[in-house]
């Protein structure tokens, strides 16, 4: 006996609602929240920030006396030694807190953007802090002849100039993503060309592709202007024992060390965002998905603005100390080594 079909049991009853699965892209936010969170975390790590300062001072006395070898002795060996220690501090330094990593991430999980051009972000913002780091002994210390602590002291400067630069950042980006909310078919059209017209045979950009390369370029810039102390310290020991070309070698081995750290961070920010997009696909049409992601860039900009404000306050209230001037070496001879 067949028995007759009821609305519940018609084709079209059993095809996926677009309001049954709503939860699914709830959950998909909430995880992309969390890891945004989990980088704001890294910014404001204490104990075990307090930990890796500590671990990163024994190694930076290490690469003082290799640096120290390196002038009594400049053979292959002191040579090798020298850059792999560099090349190590970068890779280690750029796995503890920082608020760079916190910015690059929290930009890729919200605003999206290639693996490509993560990569490319990671390696320019890690080769900034090195020229920066390069550029600020030269002429402060060689140009001007002030003592290497000194030099090591206008880093502050720099780390409050750039953290007025993270919050401008995230003003932007709110600004951006309110603009876009008001031109739904604009951002549904550019959330869509941001997805299939990143590869090599675009010819030109447009006017969104070009927003979003300037909004990336803040990026580089708000983390690059701030150097790594370790690297002003390296560049100022190393002029000091008259191996200034040494110091600049390190800098730049320490670069690379850095920008492979930084680089996972920013592959696994833009595979997290690949995977939430993947879910709100599932569960939503292209109207909401474009709703959502330009909410999650909207949250991603007010983060950033947070962050800088709230780092920005903090230096204004206890001045950053520079915790490698325990590693300096002690000297009263010239800025130029003589």
């Amino acid at each position: 006996m067949r028995v007759p079909l009821t609305p519940s049991g018609s084709a079209a009853s059993r095809s996926p609602s677009p309001h049954r699965p709503r939860w699914r892209w709830l959950i998909g936010l909430g995880l992309l929240s969390l890891a945004v969170l989990g980088l704001a975390w890294i910014a404001s790590g204490q104990g075990l920030g307090l930990q890796l300062v500590a671990w990163q001072r024994d190694l930076h006395r290490a690469l003082t006396e290799a640096v120290t070898t390196l002038a009594a002795v400049p053979s292959a060996t002191a040579w090798l030694s020298l850059l792999g220690l560099s090349f190590g501090y970068g890779v280690f330094h750029a796995a503890g807190p920082g608020h760079g990593k916190a910015v690059l991430g929290t930009y890729l999980l919200s605003q999206g953007g290639a693996l490509r051009r993560a990569l490319l972000l990671s390696c320019l913002a890690s080769l900034l802090q090195a020229l920066v780091a390069i550029a600020l002994v030269t002429v402060l210390v060689h140009g001007l002849g002030w003592l290497t602590r000194q030099a090591m002291g206008s880093v502050v400067w720099l780390e409050q100039a750039s953290y007025l630069l993270v919050a401008m950042l995230g003003l932007w980006l709110c600004w951006r993503a309110l603009a876009r909310s008001r031109l739904p078919w604009q951002a549904a059209a550019h959330d869509h060309e941001h997805d299939h017209h990143e590869c090599d045979c675009a010819h030109h950009l447009t006017p969104q592709q070009a927003e979003d390369w300037r909004s990336a370029l803040a990026v580089v810039a708000s983390i690059g202007m701030r150097p790594c102390s370790g690297s002003v310290l390296l560049v100022g020991a190393a002029s000091l024992l008259g191996h200034y070309w040494a110091g600049v070698l390190a800098v730049l081995a320490m670069a690379v060390g850095t920008a492979l750290t930084v680089s996972a961070l920013a592959l696994a920010s833009v595979m997290a965002r690949r995977w939430a997009e993947g879910r709100l696909q599932r569960s939503l049409q292209g109207s909401g998905i474009a709703r959502c992601l330009r909410l999650a860039g909207f949250a991603g900009g007010l983060l950033i603005l947070l962050l800088g404000l709230s780092l920005f306050m903090a230096g204004v209230r206890a001045p950053a100390e520079i915790p490698l001037l325990d590693s300096a070496p002690t000297s009263s001879s010239s800025p130029f080594g003589g």
